[in-house]
């Protein structure tokens, strides 16, 4: 299940870059070209971008690929490294579940309120960026915390 869900954000990630490729190109065109700029296209891009950003963070996630501070904890026991892995996975954990909460709220809040341009809800297609990829966040959290957990009894 989570192999497919990891191949459709992958395809949407790509589908996201797809679509801000043509929707600039098209802008591009049509105000140096044409000379006739498009009003709508900054917004979507826009909403292109912040989507792809936290997408790519949950891929990021996901492999394991975001900044750390590893130097200090490399010379750790193995059982010691699996503890201050867990508290730090713990951490994220809440973090990312009162993002997610937080997000939900936030969403709701602005379903009414519209971009100027293409009428397309900021609560609907902007902020809810935080609750799907915080559910996507706290699911991989909790995984690497079974994981971590299966470490600690191995280095026992």
């Amino acid at each position: 299940m989570k192999e497919k869900l990891d191949r459709l954000v992958d395809s949407l990630m790509g589908v996201l870059v797809l679509g801000m490729t043509v929707v600039v190109s098209i802008a591009v065109f049509y105000r140096y070209v044409l000379d006739q700029p498009l009003s709508w296209t900054e917004e979507i891009t826009r909403m292109f971008i912040v989507w792809l950003s936290f997408l790519g963070a949950y891929a990021a996630m996901r492999e394991n690929k975001h900044i750390g501070f590893d130097l200090l904890v490399a010379k750790f026991s193995p059982k010691f490294k699996a503890l201050t892995d867990l508290v730090g996975q713990i951490l994220i954990g809440i973090f990312l579940l009162v993002v997610t909460y937080q997000g939900f709220i936030f969403s709701y809040e602005f379903l009414g309120v519209t971009m100027p341009y293409t009428d397309i809800s900021i609560g609907w297609f902007y902020y809810s960026v935080f609750p799907v990829t915080g559910i996507l966040m706290v699911t991989q959290t909790v995984l690497a915390i079974l994981q971590t957990l299966k470490n600690l009894k191995a280095a026992q």
